[in-house]
C-alpha cells in the first residue's frame, strides 16, 4: 500500500487531479480551499460542473472525516449552477460500509458508492496509471520499496543516515521543473554539478536525484572526504550512483584540493561519463566552482563548469516559493491560530514569499523545522520574527547562541565547528575539554554530555555510522556564524587557537580568521605554537574503506591518515606570512624526518612527496638533496601507473637526483613494466589507466607502442556494459506558465487554507 503521509493537502489534490484526469481522459482544474464552496477540483461541462472533493486526513478519525463530509454537503448545496457530477476522494482507507455511510451523508450529490474513493481505490488507479505516480516525485519516492531496500543495505556506510535525511526532507519538498531538468541532464551526461548560493536547496535536490536513481536500481554511494572513496568501489558492471556533497569545501578551495584531487576527480568524472552504469552528483557553492575552474587547469579542461546545473532563486517561480513556504507550515505542525491569522492579515504571507533574502533554509528555520521550536513569544508576534530572520539571517543563530546557551554549550559548538566535518564523540570531548580549560574552566564528562544534549538537533546533529557516533554542525551556516563570532570576539578566537588539539582545527581557524585580517599577534603566536604541538596529532576526519571479498563487499569506517606532507605545505605557507625564524628551523627538521619515512617506503600516496617538493621549489624554498633522494628511493620500483607517473615527474623536477646509473635502472624497470602491462591488456581497467602507462613511459623515454596503444584503447572502448537503457518514458513535467494575475490568485487560494480549522489542515 502506498503512503500519502509525505503529501500536503495541496500535493494530494494535485495528485488526485492528475489521477482522475488520466482515468477519465480529461483535465481537471485545481482550486484551493477557503471561499470555494466545497470545490477542490472542477471540470466544466455542458450539463454543469464536474466536481471532485478531496479530503487528505490521514491523521484524523473516521468520525472526523464523516463530519467533514457533512460540512461539504452543505457547501455543495449553495453552488450555482448545481454540479453535474460530484465525487468524494480521501486518503483514508474505507470499508464498503463506510462508503455507504458517507454516500448517505452526501445525498443528493452522491448517488453511488462508486463516487466515493478511498486509499484502496487510489491504489488501483495508480496501478493502472503508473505514469501519474512517476510524475509525482514525493509519492513514488515515499512509497518505493526499492528505496528502503537500497538505502537500508548494511553494506554501505552512511546509508541509514541518508535514508533518514531523505525521509525528513521529502514531505516539504516541492517538485518543480528543476528536478526534471536536473534528472534529464544527469541521466544523459552521467555527471552533474549542482551549484548555487548557500541555503538554496542544492543538497536537497542532489539527494532527491540519488533517491530517484536508487529506485531505478542504482546502488547509492555517498563520498565524504575525497573521490578516492569512489575509486575504491567503482565497478562498470554494477549500477552505482555516487554523491559527493560540497566537494570543493564550504569556504576555502585550497582546503579540499590541496592533495591534488583535481586530477583524480576529473579521472573519475571521465570514468562515469564513459560508463552506462555510473552516475555522479556533486554539489558546491557557485563562487567556489568558478574559483576552481580558474585555479585548476585540470578541472577546467574536464569541462567542470559546463557540467554545472546552477540553482538560483530565479529557478523557483513565485508560486514555487509560495508552495515551499506552505508545505513547511503544513508539515511543521506549529501553525497555531495566531500564526495563521498573522499570515492571512493583509496577505502578509506575501512579505515572506517575495522577500529578497528568501531561500529554503531560512524558510525551514522560520517554520520551526530546523533548530528551534516556535515558542509562545514567537507565535504572539510571528510576522516580526519571520521578517526579522529574513532581514538579518545571522539572527538564526545569534539570539540563541548569545542568550540561550551557557559557556559550556558555546565552547562545544565552537570546538565542533573548527573540525569542519564529522567528528567522533571522543575527539569532540578532547577538543571541548581543551578549549574550556584554556578559558579557565575545569570541565567534566557530565558537562560535555549536558552541552551535547542541549545542542543536538539544533546547532549540532549526531548520527550513527558503522558503530561510531559522529557529531557535526546542523548545516554550513552554523560554521559561518561561528567564524563570524570569533572574528568579532578576538579573545575567544585566541582561546580557540590555543586550545586546539588537532592540526586540522588550526588550519580551519587560520583560513577563517586570516582573510578577515582578524588574526591578532597573540593569536598568530598561539598558532605557531599550536603547529608544533599538533603536527603529529591524529587526523579527526573519517572515511569509508570499501573491501571486496569475492562477490561480497564490506565497509570499514576508518580514521583518515594524517598526511604530514599536506601539513608541511600549510606550515610553509604560514612561514611566508609569519616569518618566524624558529619555525623555519623546526620546519626543516620536520621535512627531513618525513623524508626518512619516505625512504623506508612508508608512503600512503605516491604523489604527495612529489607535489610537496615541486611546490617548495616553485616558491623558492631550497629542498635538501637528501629529501629529494628519499622521495626517489621511497617510490622504489613502482607497480602501477600513477606511481610511475609521479616518479617521472620527480625526474623532471629534480634531474640531479637521477645520475646515469640510477636513471638507467629506472628506465629499464619502467620498460619491463610497460611491456608486461601491454601484454595483458585485460588487467588495464580503463582508458585513464592506459593513458597513465603511456605518459609515464613517454616521460622516461621508453615508449614505442603507439599502434598497440590505439588497438588496446579501441578494445577498452568496445568492452560490453550492462547498464540500463535510457528511460524513454520519463514523464514530461513542464509547468504551465501563469500570468501574474493567475499566479497571484493561485497563491491567495493556497494560503486561504490557513483559514480552516486545524483539524482539517493536519494529517
Amino acid at each position: 500500500m502506498r503512503t500519502y503521509s509525505m503529501l500536503s493537502d495541496h500535493d494530494f489534490e494535485l495528485l488526485v487531479a492528475d489521477l482522475m484526469g488520466a482515468e477519465d481522459g480529461v483535465v481537471y482544474e485545481a482550486f484551493a480551499r477557503g471561499a470555494d464552496q466545497g470545490i477542490d477540483l472542477r471540470r466544466l461541462t455542458p450539463g454543469g460542473p464536474d466536481i471532485i472533493q478531496c479530503k487528505h486526513m490521514l491523521g484524523s478519525t473516521y468520525a472526523q472525516l464523516k463530519s467533514a463530509a457533512a460540512t461539504e454537503a452543505k457547501r455543495v448545496g449553495a453552488l450555482t449552477p448545481r454540479p453535474w457530477r460530484y465525487r468524494f476522494v480521501t486518503s483514508q482507507p474505507l470499508t464498503p460500509l463506510r462508503k455507504t455511510e458517507l454516500a448517505k451523508v452526501l445525498v443528493p450529490w452522491i448517488n453511488s458508492d462508486d463516487h466515493i474513493l478511498g486509499a484502496d481505490d487510489l491504489e488501483g488507479l495508480l496501478n493502472r496509471h503508473p505514469e501519474v505516480e512517476r510524475a509525482h516525485v514525493k509519492l513514488w519516492l515515499a512509497s518505493a520499496a526499492q528505496l528502503d531496500e537500497r538505502l537500508h543495505a548494511a553494506t554501505w556506510a552512511r546509508s541509514h543516515q541518508l535514508h533518514a535525511e531523505i525521509k525528513a526532507w521529502l514531505p516539504r519538498y516541492v517538485e518543480n521543473q528543476t528536478f526534471w531538468e536536473a534528472r534529464k541532464r544527469l541521466r544523459s551526461e552521467r555527471v552533474l554539478v549542482i551549484s548555487g548560493p548557500p541555503g538554496i536547496g542544492k543538497t536537497t535536490l542532489a539527494r532527491m536525484l540519488l533517491a530517484d536513481a536508487a529506485v531505478d536500481g542504482y546502488q547509492p554511494v555517498e563520498v565524504s572526504s575525497d573521490i578516492e572513496e569512489g575509486f575504491e568501489i567503482v565497478n562498470d558492471q554494477e549500477a552505482r550512483a555516487f554523491y559527493y556533497d560540497d566537494f570543493l569545501g564550504s569556504t576555502f578551495l585550497q582546503d579540499r584540493l590541496a592533495k591534488n584531487e583535481d586530477k583524480r576527480l576529473t579521472s573519475f568524472m571521465r570514468r562515469c561519463t564513459q560508463s552506462d552504469n555510473n552516475l555522479l552528483v556533486l554539489t558546491t557553492r557557485e563562487h567556489i566552482l568558478q574559483q576552481a575552474a580558474s585555479w585548476y587547469e585540470e578541472l577546467d579542461r574536464a569541462g567542470l563548469p559546463m557540467r554545472r546545473f546552477l540553482l538560483e532563486l530565479s529557478a523557483y517561480t513565485r508560486f514555487d516559493r509560495a508552495r515551499i513556504f506552505y508545505n513547511h507550515i503544513w508539515h511543521s505542525g506549529q501553525a497555531s491560530a495566531p500564526i495563521r491569522r498573522a499570515l492571512l492579515r493583509n496577505r502578509a504571507y506575501l512579505k515572506i514569499v517575495d522577500h529578497p533574502n528568501y531561500n529554503p533554509r531560512l524558510i525551514e528555520y522560520i517554520t520551526g523545522l530546523a533548530s528551534r521550536r516556535l515558542d509562545g513569544e514567537i507565535q504572539a508576534d510571528y510576522l516580526d520574527f519571520a521578517l526579522g530572520i529574513l532581514d538579518n539571517p545571522d539572527r538564526i543563530w545569534e539570539h540563541a547562541f548569545e542568550r540561550q546557551l551557557d559557556e559550556h554549550c558555546r565552547a562545544l559548538l565552537v570546538a565542533v565547528a573548527t573540525f569542519g566535518a564529522d567528528v567522533v564523540v571522543d575527539d569532540a570531548w578532547r577538543a571541548f575539554e581543551s578549549l574550556v580549560s584554556e578559558q579557565g574552566g575545569r570541565p567534566t564528562r557530565n558537562d560535555f554530555r549536558s552541552a551535547l544534549r542541549v545542542l543536538d538537533d539544533s546547532f549540532l546533529l549526531s548520527s550513527e555510522k558503522a558503530e561510531h557516533t559522529f557529531i557535526n554542525v546542523a548545516n554550513p551556516s552554523v560554521q559561518d556564524f561561528v567564524a563570524d563570532w570569533l572574528i568579532r570576539n578576538p579573545d575567544q578566537a585566541l582561546a580557540a587557537v590555543s586550545g586546539a588539539v588537532f592540526f586540522e582545527q588550526l588550519v580551519w581557524l587560520y583560513r577563517r580568521l586570516e582573510p578577515a585580517s582578524q588574526m591578532t599577534e597573540q593569536a598568530r603566536t598561539a598558532l605557531l605554537d599550536g603547529v608544533r604541538r599538533c603536527f603529529d596529532s591524529d587526523h579527526p576526519g573519517w572515511h569509508d574503506v570499501h573491501v571486496r571479498f569475492g562477490g561480497s563487499a564490506t565497509v570499514d569506517h576508518q580514521r583518515q591518515w594524517p598526511y604530514r606532507e599536506d601539513r608541511l605545505q600549510f606550515v610553509h605557507d604560514l612561514i611566508a606570512v609569519a616569518g618566524d625564524e624558529t619555525l623555519i628551523s623546526w620546519f626543516e627538521e620536520k621535512l627531513r624526518t618525513v623524508a626518512e619515512d619516505w625512504r623506508q617506503h612508508h608512503l600512503r600516496d605516491a604523489g604527495r612527496p612529489v607535489r610537496l617538493i615541486r611546490t617548495l621549489r616553485q616558491k623558492g624554498c631550497p629542498v635538501p638533496a637528501v629529501v629529494i633522494e628519499a622521495a626517489r628511493d621511497g617510490l622504489g620500483t613502482p607497480t602501477y601507473g600513477y606511481a610511475w607517473s609521479q616518479l617521472a615527474q620527480l625526474r623532471t623536477i629534480a634531474p640531479e637526483a637521477f645520475p646515469p646509473q640510477i636513471n638507467e635502472r629506472f628506465v629499464a624497470d619502467c620498460a619491463e613494466w610497460v611491456n608486461r602491462m601491454l601484454a595483458f591488456p585485460d588487467v588495464i581497467d580503463d582508458i585513464d589507466e592506459l593513458n597513465d602507462i603511456r605518459s609515464s613511459a613517454l616521460a622516461l623515454g621508453v615508449w614505442a607502442h603507439e599502434e598497440l596503444h590505439e588497438r588496446i584503447a579501441t578494445e577498452i572502448a568496445q568492452r560490453p556494459r550492462s547498464g540500463d537503457e535510457p528511460d524513454d518514458e520519463e514523464p514530461a513535467r513542464d509547468s504551465p506558465s501563469m500570468s501574474p494575475a493567475a499566479e497571484r490568485a493561485a497563491i491567495e487560494a493556497l494560503f486561504a487554507r490557513l483559514d480552516e480549522e486545524p483539524d482539517e489542515q493536519s494529517l
